[in-house]
């Protein structure tokens, strides 16, 4: 469907939308009011959502993200971004109190050409306690994830919405020229000035409209870094997802970052009360952009987007994600996170229940590289390891030193044990460990696994002693650490919960071998220690 059929079609998905969205009413209020169509993902029959809720002695974190797919893109950026906060709220805890760190994912719209989502960040117990809320849009034609500056034809069309939010303040809640906030107050300014908007769009902010906080002004740029990203014949291409990423920096502190659609087919804008004095005492303003402001402002995939939103959204069973909408996979992108591997040889074991217990305390994933003797002797526990998420690796069969073994003999043992594996799970083993480290070119020209070692080992298995394999784990593991440990001792089983503990506390994500090293840059008998950037 092109943009003018959708704009054909405004008037009746507006009509639609008044009856599908909850909460919707007809009724005039005094001042100017938007109904913003935000839905919870449990509203979509067939969308699974992930929930997760962390208490440890420090602090409190939970969060919710819907699952659109194995590795899909959206995914995984809404996921990380989620992860980066908690990372940045973990490493600033104050001394004292339990503070705590809430997040959740709403939907904007949904359909087979569109989806946007909203996260919102509350932090509770620290001094800059507060809701942030952040929004991001997937376009399924190009399977790119992009901000919301996207949903505008061109900064011409950025400068033009924030005018007509500058109207809305003025003429419906009466503030005058001079008390406009922020970035609101300097695109009105320029206008009024006659500034040409498209050199307009990157100039830096003066320090006044700078401090006006959530409706404040974008990030201050030097002269000569103004003049390079100066937009030329009325603005960037924002159709173009990197000019649209460059100018969302440039406009970060645009409170038409937080947009949603409203049930009238225009925009929905929100605002912070502080800054809109007659508002009265309300947790949120929620300005209008009328639908036919909006209409001229709107890029293709803007258009698509108000369409999915104002229509009631569709039941995802209707995307054409290939049947992998609701599939597990990567979350993470570790290469802008802290994350680790903790990995568990010999197994599995008596012990091993206990260890997914406590993993499941702080939704860590890990890997377990198990023995095909054992997978037949233990099943239910590789079944129940599978099914939380942990990826299983193939150990061999009975833990022999490969490099003892002919070509014929590495593949036999190995070709064995990945079929245990794939008999109680459905999958086969993505990655190997070789019993001892022990390696040699047969060994790596017979597999057809990545080969996985580590960068910390605990020495557990020699040691058995519970305080000195976590003190171990805790002062070695670095961000892209692979730490060994071995789930059949249960002095090893019992330091978990002080790693964990730990390792949380600074801030690290948990993840399994193939998310920490991506699959799909290992090669068959690669070998890999860990995955540090350096």
């Amino acid at each position: 469907m092109d943009a003018t059929s959708l704009r054909r079609k405004l008037t009746v998905s507006a009509a639609l939308g008044l009856l599908l969205v909850p909460g919707c009413h007809a009724a005039e209020d005094a001042l100017p009011y938007a109904e913003a169509i935000r839905f919870s993902p449990d509203s979509l029959e067939h969308l699974r959502t992930h929930t997760v809720a962390v208490q440890a002695e420090h602090s409190t974190v939970s969060y919710r993200y819907p699952v659109l797919g194995e590795s899909h893109p959206l995914t995984i950026e809404v996921r990380t971004r989620m992860a980066e906060r908690q990372t940045a709220f973990l490493e600033e805890l104050p001394d004292r109190g339990s503070p705590g760190l809430t997040q959740d994912v709403e939907l904007l719209a949904a359909s087979e050409h569109v989806i946007g989502t909203r996260t919102t960040a509350v932090t509770s117990g620290t001094p800059g306690d507060g809701t942030e809320a952040a929004t991001l849009w997937y376009d399924s034609a190009t399977g790119e994830v992009l901000p919301w500056t996207s949903l505008f034809r061109d900064e011409q069309a950025l400068e033009n919405a924030h005018l007509a939010v500058a109207d809305v303040l003025q003429d419906g809640y009466d503030l005058s020229f001079e008390q406009l906030p922020g970035l609101v107050g300097e695109v009105a300014a320029r206008a009024e000035a006659g500034s040409d908007p498209a050199s307009a769009a990157a100039s830096a902010p003066d320090e006044a409209s700078g401090a006006a906080g959530a409706a404040g002004a974008p990030r201050q740029a030097p002269a000569e870094e103004s003049a390079e990203q100066t937009p030329q014949d009325g603005g960037s291409d924002l159709a173009d997802p990197e000019q649209a990423w460059e100018a969302a920096e440039r406009w970060s502190a645009s409170p038409l970052a937080d947009l949603a659609f409203s049930t009238a087919g225009g925009l929905a804008v929100r605002m912070d009360p502080a800054v809109v004095p007659s508002a009265g005492r309300v947790d949120e303003v929620l300005l209008p952009v009328e639908p036919e402001e909006a209409e001229e402002l709107l890029s293709e995939l803007g258009y698509h987007a108000r369409s999915a939103a104002v229509a009631g959204n569709s039941d995802p069973g209707d995307f054409p994600f290939d049947g992998t909408l609701t599939a597990e996979g990567a979350t993470l992108d570790c290469e802008r996170l802290k994350c680790v591997a903790l990995t568990f040889d010999d197994g599995p074991g008596e012990h091993t229940e206990e260890l997914l217990d406590t993993l499941d305390e702080y939704d860590a994933k890990a890997t377990f590289y198990v023995l095909g003797s054992l997978v037949d002797e233990f099943p239910e526990i590789v079944e129940r390891t599978h099914a939380e998420g942990h990826e299983l690796g193939n150990h061999t069969w009975k833990h022999d030193d490969l490099t003892t073994l002919s070509a014929a003999g590495v593949t036999k043992d190995l070709d064995r044990t990945d079929k245990a594996i794939q008999e109680v799970t459905g999958e086969l083993p993505p990655t190997l460990r070789p019993p001892y480290g022990a390696l040699n070119g047969t060994v790596r020209s017979a597999t057809r696994h990545p080969i996985i070692l580590w960068d910390v080992d605990t020495m557990d298995w020699q040691s058995r002693d519970t305080d000195a394999v976590a003190q171990h784990a805790l002062e070695e593991t670095q961000p892209g650490s692979v730490v060994l440990f071995h789930d059949i001792h249960k002095t090893s089983v019992d330091a978990i919960p002080e790693v964990l503990e730990g390792l949380h506390g600074d801030g690290y994500h948990f993840v399994t071998v193939s998310e920490i090293f991506g699959l799909g840059g290992m090669e068959p008998g690669a070998l890999h220690t860990d995955a540090r950037v350096s």
